[in-house]
């Protein structure tokens, strides 16, 4: 380990043992780091550390100037350098502060307003500090609200770095989409209500995932996911080329997807399913069993032996739960629609659980927020996280393999199994 890191971790550790709380502690390390990130970004656009002479340097430095992050842990003071001609400029803060404002914002339009509680008081005051004004949010929501409407609006004809990747007028292709929504309490005229926030990622020909777009409404009612939808294709995506959705089986988005998808194979999320199955049986042995017995049905190798696993399992509960095997026998094809799909794809596309995943984040920044004082506040917290997860998506390892994916839209998916397929596999659960 480098020298220089070694004094950096002895300084933490001497921050600890001198009884600094976590929080102080926390805030400390993260503005040595990011003081730190700053000093490498200027070696880097200078090609040259502080006083190294060297052929390559392109500049000087110009001294510093004083920046606030907040976050969190609370406000950073960071000291971003200058350089003598004015050219270098750090993404530090764009990139880390979309999610943390929103926010810090959100906490603080809840301040303002007199609806916080007195947790959320106490937070804002740590975190922001009381010296901010009406005027002063207005204007960081109004700068930050710019950006995330740019995004909302972005034409998805056009890659992550703004360059026209189609050829003709369909859209851009997106032949997977994986669809969910979350919800949170949201102020509306002096009231509590539920809003909804929903989400589509798509998986373009490549194989990377995004988010298309993130949207509040009222519910998930067929006119709103039909918004959604309209919306999109506005944007740029060609609904003729989406081959396959996986949804929870709502009814409106149900409706929706019909409408705008017609010949799209949709696949009901098994994670969701089973959950709904669950539902129906009581008692922890009978719950864990039926788990045991849904999981056996979507691992199969093949569909042809998925359905011959699902028979038996409707005939195995027709006696003791008939309500639970009529309900198996009309709704369980839907969650086997993804056994069309290349078989390496099968596993991340059989659920919605990369957005499940993603709400989970959603929830761990609202909980302190509780209730938004507006839905602009909700859209704006959600947006600036699906941009930043979004981002990290595009930029990242490929969700699924885009050879595979290519021959799957031409139809040379070669990967299914044979309906000859061995049903006394080793892996069978026996239902008894």
């Amino acid at each position: 380990m480098p020298q220089d890191e070694d004094n950096l971790l002895d300084d933490f550790l001497q921050k600890l043992e001198d009884d600094e709380s976590i929080e102080d502690l926390s805030k400390y390390i993260l503005e040595t780091v990011f003081n730190k990130l700053l000093e490498r970004e200027m070696d880097k656009h200078l090609q040259a550390e502080k006083y190294e002479r060297s052929e390559e340097r392109s500049g000087h430095r110009n001294g510093y100037r004083e920046r606030k992050l907040y976050t969190r842990v609370g406000t950073l003071e960071l000291r971003v350098p200058r350089d003598r001609d004015g050219n270098f400029s750090t993404d530090i803060f764009n990139k880390f502060q979309r999610s943390e404002k929103a926010l810090i914002l959100t906490l603080q339009e809840m301040y303002l307003d007199g609806v916080s509680t007195r947790k959320t008081k106490k937070i804002t005051e740590k975190l922001c500090g009381t010296s901010f004004s009406k005027d002063q949010v207005s204007r960081l929501v109004g700068e930050l609200d710019e950006q995330l409407e740019d995004w909302r609006e972005r034409s998805l004809d056009e890659d992550p770095e703004g360059n026209d990747n189609n050829d003709d007028d369909s859209g851009k292709s997106f032949p997977y989409l994986i669809i969910d929504a979350t919800y949170e309490k949201v102020r509306e005229n002096g009231r509590i209500r539920d809003r909804a926030a929903l989400m589509v990622a798509g998986i373009d020909t490549d194989g990377h995932r995004q988010f298309l777009g993130t949207y509040t409404k009222a519910s998930e009612s067929e006119s709103s996911w039909s918004e959604v939808f309209a919306h999109l294709v506005k944007r740029g995506l060609d609904p003729t080329s989406v081959k396959y959705i996986v949804s929870d089986k709502h009814t409106g988005m149900r409706k929706a997807i019909a409408k705008f998808f017609p010949q799209a194979l949709w696949q009901r999320c098994q994670t969701h399913y089973q959950r709904n199955a669950e539902s129906k049986i009581t008692g922890s042995d009978e719950t864990k069993a039926l788990h045991n017995h849904l999981r056996d049905v979507f691992n199969s190798p093949s569909k042809e032996t998925a359905i011959a696993r699902a028979e038996k399992l409707i005939e195995f509960y027709r006696d003791k739960y008939p309500k639970l095997a009529d309900w198996l026998e009309e709704t369980l094809n839907e969650t086997l629609t993804v056994f069309e799909l290349p078989q390496k794809h099968r596993r991340r596309l059989r659920t919605n659980n990369c957005i499940e995943r993603f709400n989970g984040e959603i929830k761990r920044r609202t909980k302190v927020i509780r209730i938004f004082p507006n839905r602009d506040s909700f859209l704006r917290l959600v947006t600036a996280l699906c941009m930043e997860q979004s981002e990290e998506w595009i930029t990242g390892r490929r969700y699924v393999n885009g050879e595979d994916l290519r021959e799957f839209i031409a139809g040379k998916d070669e990967s299914k199994q044979s309906a000859g397929d061995d049903l006394n596999l080793k892996r069978e659960v026996v239902l008894a």
